[in-house]
């Protein structure tokens, strides 16, 4: 998990009971943060392309 502050809040919730939610939640949050970066860099590859270079502006 990237959010350091956060994982440690939830590592901090010790009670028994709420251990699968934790380990699911923090599960999640890590699915995010994978799916945010997988699509930042497609965003990113299709700002740089090459073929994007020689394109005339839209107006």
């Amino acid at each position: 998990m990237r959010n350091t502050w956060l994982e440690e809040q939830l590592a901090g919730i010790s009670e028994e009971k709420y251990q699968f939610i934790v380990a699911e939640a923090i599960k999640y949050i890590e699915q995010l943060e994978d799916d945010n970066e997988s699509l930042q860099i497609a965003l990113e590859g299709n700002i740089w392309s090459p073929k994007k270079w020689n394109e005339k502006a839209e107006k």
